[in-house]
């Protein structure tokens, strides 16, 4: 399976993203439960309640609103209520003879879990801000995931009171961590995004079908049926980004995947992700990612040696 392909699959749907209906269980006020499965099946989706979702097992690439992000074991997010999300994972997990799983602890809660009162006590500030903070979706840090871990875990065996006294402990834990990330903007989509979905669709299309080629503003913006000047306003307008940001984000992406999965010469990924000239592809890469290519994948090979070893322990 081709994991462009994979992401034009995504876009397909990016302005209209499905509503899931998250099952409800009437002996507890929130659903919480440990998936271990071939890959990651749910679409582009969204749903009214929150979700704290760990990885535990498994990679790919995670779209949260607008942000374009890698995941890896340890991945820890908290999103809020209706923000479009979707994990995609490596090509390796579709193989049919693939034996690698994808696996995580997925929770689920209504904003309303604890009512308006209890998040207005002076003890419950810090959670209360934490869940306005996730209206953007919050990317914690490899430490606090590690710290939650083994609460999580504990929580799944638990029942009444032990259960939400469980939930109190680790919002109390995310609430007053400093090490985050906000992912998404504020505003996602355009004014009409369902109506105007056809031509994004279109021109995303035309961007994946062509990610390894020299991508032109002049013929994309034919593809829009636009001039370039109004196609540029449209798609910022469309995606909050910019349309040259979407193409080097997804090369980026893709090449963080590549550096990691792969032994392949730097200058050799970036030709593949569509970089022609190598000093901009490092330029363009150290921008987003704060460090170079070879930093980046000296840096996550540790640091992914370290994670599953303290998996292997849990």
């Amino acid at each position: 399976m081709c994991y462009i392909c994979t992401i034009s699959e995504l876009y397909a749907n990016i302005m209209k993203p499905l509503l899931l209906k998250v099952n409800e269980n009437s002996a507890s006020s929130f659903d919480l439960r440990y998936e271990k499965v071939a890959y990651f099946d749910n679409p582009w989706h969204y749903h009214p309640e929150f979700e704290l979702t760990l990885i535990m097992k498994s990679s790919g690439i995670r779209f949260i609103g607008d942000s374009i992000e890698p995941f890896e074991e340890g991945d820890l997010v908290l999103m809020g209520s209706n923000l479009p999300h979707y994990w995609r994972n490596s090509d390796s997990y579709y193989l049919p003879d693939a034996h690698s799983k994808a696996e995580a602890i997925i929770m689920r809660f209504r904003n309303d879990l604890w009512g308006t009162p209890l998040l207005g006590v002076p003890e419950m500030e810090a959670v209360h801000h934490l869940l306005k903070r996730a209206e953007l979706g919050v990317h914690f840090s490899k430490k606090a995931a590690t710290e939650i871990t083994p609460v999580l875990t504990r929580t799944l065996k638990t029942t009444g009171t032990e259960r939400l006294i469980s939930w109190l402990q680790i919002f109390d834990i995310l609430a007053h961590e400093k090490d985050y990330r906000l992912l998404s903007r504020k505003s996602f989509g355009g004014i009409n995004p369902k109506i105007d979905s056809g031509r994004v669709d279109k021109v995303l299309a035309y961007i994946q079908d062509h990610l390894a080629e020299r991508i032109s503003l002049e013929k994309v913006a034919a593809v829009a049926n636009m001039n370039k000047t109004a196609f540029c306003r449209y798609f910022k307008q469309q995606t909050n980004k910019t349309f040259i940001d979407v193409v080097n984000e997804i090369r980026v992406q893709t090449a963080c995947r590549l550096l990691v999965e792969s032994s392949a010469d730097i200058s050799q990924i970036a030709y593949e992700c569509g970089f022609q000239d190598i000093p901009y592809f490092n330029q363009v890469f150290k921008a987003k990612k704060t460090v170079s290519p070879g930093e980046f994948r000296l840096g996550e090979v540790k640091v992914g040696v370290a994670w599953r070893g303290f998996i292997q322990r849990t």
